[in-house]
């Protein structure tokens, strides 16, 4: 099965009467959970179909997307429509949608612009002095990292490694013992796509690092979460993109950390932040380490999720083609 780099290319079709752009794909059946899509790999999809509507513009970088899922995809034959919906000096707008047999099952609005131009702008004083911008959240750095086991459910766990930072660990077993705080549940990880050398990171393998933080019902102990296991459908994500990727040679070409926090569940609806950032070397490579690391990362993207915590039956439900809806 394809590594993310490959599973992720689109093909331009065709173009609509209204000027919409038709691409196509067969989305990998290893990038799933059990018998559904992986939705940061479904919105992977649709950021390459959008940057290749977007390649002849001056407006090439994605700054921002908003996603609605509507119901789960599935591994098969894939058509992302891609349309623009208003540009100015700065932004374009688009509008994205992922469909799969005659039915849409993700609508999805992007931003695009140029880092370059908007980094030159009158406004661009309005960014924060370096003396106020945070430390890279993870504490271990990513040449300590101890390599945990992949989730249950995930079939793509060939193509990538990952290690949970001991120190929210510690804090989330203590939320999980001792019940309420202000922090609600931390997430640090460390997660690294297993990729050639001379692959460097896309904007179209954002979306899959921000699924990749830790779901909060996994975090609870052992004898509170029994013998139920879960599946966690998103309802929607947004990510906000700050920086042009593939980062320079100061940065690890394939793994980035994510640092989440959980702070609100109630009746299965769970809702969280996520923000990814660059890392000083890849996950398990043994190299010397700058004790000023954490001063010199940078933040590449935030994302935010709500999503929907239910049984794997559902899930299953498609593998016999049955209609169903989150």
């Amino acid at each position: 099965m394809a590594p993310l780099s490959e599973a992720t290319r689109t093909t331009y079709k065709k173009t609509l009467e209204d000027g919409t752009k038709v691409y196509e794909c067969v989305a990998d059946s290893q990038w799933a959970l059990a018998v559904v899509t992986f939705e940061g790999y479904s919105l992977g999809l649709i950021v390459d179909a959008a940057r290749q509507f977007q390649a002849s513009t001056s407006h090439t970088d994605i700054i921002h997307l908003s996603s609605q899922f509507l119901r789960a995809s599935t591994p098969g034959l894939i058509e992302i429509r891609v349309s623009k919906d208003g540009t100015d000096n700065q932004f374009t707008h688009l509008k994205a949608e992922l469909r799969q047999m005659n039915t849409s099952n993700v609508t999805v609005q992007l931003i695009f612009g140029n880092f370059d131009e908007i980094s030159t702008s009158e406004v661009a004083g309005m960014s924060l002095a370096s003396s106020y911008v945070p430390l890279h959240p993870l504490s271990a750095h990513p040449s300590e990292g101890q390599l945990a086991k992949p989730h249950w459910a995930q079939r793509f766990h060939t193509h990538y490694t990952w290690a949970h930072d001991i120190y929210f660990a510690e804090k989330s077993n203590r939320v999980a013992t001792q019940g309420k705080n202000v922090d609600g549940f931390l997430m640090g990880t460390w997660v690294r796509l297993l990729e050639r050398k001379s692959v460097k990171m896309s904007p179209a393998y954002i979306p899959f690092f921000a699924e990749m933080i830790q779901p909060p019902w996994d975090l609870l102990p052992a004898n509170d979460q029994g013998e139920r296991k879960f599946w966690y459908p998103s309802l929607s994500i947004t990510i906000s993109f700050k920086c042009r990727l593939p980062l320079s040679q100061d940065y690890a070409s394939h793994t980035l950390g994510l640092f989440g926090w959980k702070r609100h569940m109630k009746d299965g609806i769970w809702s969280g932040s996520t923000e990814i950032w660059a890392a000083p070397s890849e996950l398990g490579e043994q190299v010397a380490i700058d004790e000023n690391w954490r001063e010199k990362m940078a933040c590449v993207a935030v994302s935010s999720q709500t999503a929907f915590m239910n049984t794997p039956e559902i899930n299953s439900r498609y593998a016999g083609q049955q209609n169903s809806r989150l």
